[in-house]
């Protein structure tokens, strides 16, 4: 039993005599400036142009070019991003198809980058053929997402007949204060 314990003294007793912390020479204390930084979101580009952009997406109806040069000028603009699979997305359409006369003298642009079948599906399952002021089309190449920088779905993005920035929705979209924008 001796013998062991020996054995773990003789063992351990180097690495107890390592683990010993040693002094440091004291030295002066410097001083640090720190500056605390907070990282600047980059606003999204509609944010700094504050004008229609300029944009590209096919056309549900015929899979025609439709762009902000087919737009009517005399008419506010509101575009509406949307998955065609999106729960929130599916309740506002219909909220929002219930309130048409809200809308009459605005032209609503609905977009999605989801497949071309997916958006067409939800255009006729909401009727949205019997509203000539809706146009919906695909935007296969993510220019709205990147554009306006879309997180939610819905996301509204209203512009007045001047084609000058009003106001954004996100989410949940209150279909009252929406059509109330000018």
């Amino acid at each position: 039993m001796k013998r062991i314990s020996l054995l773990l003294v003789i063992a351990i007793g180097p690495m107890m005599l390592m683990a010993q912390k040693t002094k440091k020479k004291a030295t002066a204390p410097t001083q640090t400036i720190v500056q605390e930084t907070t990282p600047k979101e980059t606003p999204p580009p509609y944010k700094k142009t504050l004008m229609i952009p300029k944009f590209e997406m096919r056309n549900i109806i015929d899979s025609s070019l439709f762009t902000n040069a087919n737009l009517d000028k005399s008419k506010r603009t509101i575009f509406i991003y949307f998955g065609p699979e999106c729960g929130h997305c599916t309740v506002f359409t219909k909220k929002m198809m219930d309130s048409l006369d809200l809308f009459k003298n605005t032209q609503i642009i609905m977009v999605s980058s989801f497949g071309f079948d997916k958006i067409k599906k939800f255009y006729e399952d909401n009727k949205i053929a019997s509203c000539p002021f809706i146009t919906m089309g695909q935007d296969k190449d993510y220019f709205f997402i990147s554009h306006y920088g879309i997180r939610q779905f819905p996301s509204a993005y209203v512009y007045n007949k001047a084609g000058k920035f009003v106001k954004a929705y996100t989410s949940e979209i209150n279909i009252f204060e929406l059509a109330a924008e000018k």
